[in-house]
């Protein structure tokens, strides 16, 4: 995992498989809608490229994860499954839905089902290295094949190709600094339960962050967001108070959170202050938004594999996940 963290850049600076097959494949359609179809460290990909094209697309983008797909997919969606193994029941299930439905269909994964059924139905595929074995640790490349593929598919412009070189740049750039603030921070979060407040905007970094402490650091972790929490949870620091002293609270702060959001958490962290000794704040550095957002991103994953060796835990071993898929596999 640390070798995969370390190489984080260069799987950015891969330039897309789907780039090969991708033009002529999903070009020249008018799409009406865009669904990424993914579970896990794959469905947050989903979820990061959400948020980027968010102020781009002049189509909805919805990320299905479950085993239905909903009723509007057709054959102007493009529909996009994304599962490391290739195996994900539950994107396997909403594949055949979306293949009945008509849609137009694209993979990203390394092997399994899904690349028997790309085969069989020639279905444009995005291999990505089976050699990582965990699909949290293919999210760089995951990104970009799901760029390209919105890119060559008329959806996006080549803006975002200069932000991704931005964006490595700037992590071999921060590399030194990013190691040192993540492993404050994975001290910090040691033997607490970490709770982590983002802007709206930055929500899938936060649930990445959180996915990393689970499954790195094998550490329960809770995300909320801004402006929602200060509608109900803000006035749920107030019990039990047994609870408050094993909690580290962590704002994520970026300089594209809507002004309005960072006087809401202004306001907001003196209240949890008086029950939290606790209470951080991470500004992410960057010019553009996806610097920003893979800046965090990386800076995460570093503290997710320092906070695993502090607990004592493999962050390479996922038993508990293991388990239920055998499990569930006998149902």
């Amino acid at each position: 995992m640390k070798e995969v963290i370390e190489g984080f850049a260069s799987q950015l600076r891969h330039t897309g498989s789907f780039s090969e097959t991708a033009s002529t494949a999903f070009s020249g359609r008018k799409y009406n809608n865009v669904v990424i179809a993914g579970m896990g460290g794959s469905g947050i990909v989903g979820n990061i490229i959400q948020t980027y094209v968010a102020d781009k697309l002049e189509v909805p983008l919805l990320v299905n994860k479950g085993y239905n797909i909903p009723a509007f997919v057709g054959p102007d969606t493009l529909f996009i499954a994304c599962s490391f193994s290739g195996n994900t029941e539950e994107i396997i299930s909403a594949v055949r839905e979306a293949m009945e439905a008509g849609a137009v269909i694209g993979f990203v994964t390394s092997d399994g089902e899904l690349m028997r059924i790309a085969r069989e139905h020639n279905i444009p595929l995005a291999a990505i290295p089976k050699e990582l074995k965990q699909p949290r640790a293919s999210l760089g490349y995951q990104v970009t094949e799901l760029l390209y593929l919105l890119h060559y598919a008329g959806l996006l412009n080549n803006v975002f190709k200069t932000e991704l070189n931005q964006s490595i740049n700037l992590l071999q750039e921060q590399a030194g600094m990013i190691k040192v603030q993540a492993s404050a921070l994975a001290n910090a979060l040691k033997g607490k339960l970490p709770i982590l407040y983002a802007g709206s905007a930055f929500e899938a970094v936060a649930m990445r962050f959180q996915q990393q402490l689970n499954a790195n650091s094998k550490q329960l972790a809770h995300v909320g967001t801004f402006p929602e929490m200060n509608h109900n949870e803000v006035e749920g620091w107030q019990h039990p108070q047994e609870l408050f002293g094993q909690v580290a609270v962590l704002c994520i702060k970026t300089a594209y959170d809507n002004p309005r959001i960072a006087s809401r958490m202004a306001l907001t962290r003196p209240l949890i202050e008086r029950k939290v000794k606790t209470v951080m704040e991470v500004e992410a550095v960057g010019a553009t938004f996806l610097e920003q957002l893979f800046y965090l991103v990386h800076l995460f994953d570093w503290a997710s594999l320092y906070l695993a060796e502090l607990n004592s835990e493999d962050p390479n071993i996922n038993d508990n996940i293991n388990y239920l898929k055998g499990e569930i596999s006998k149902v």
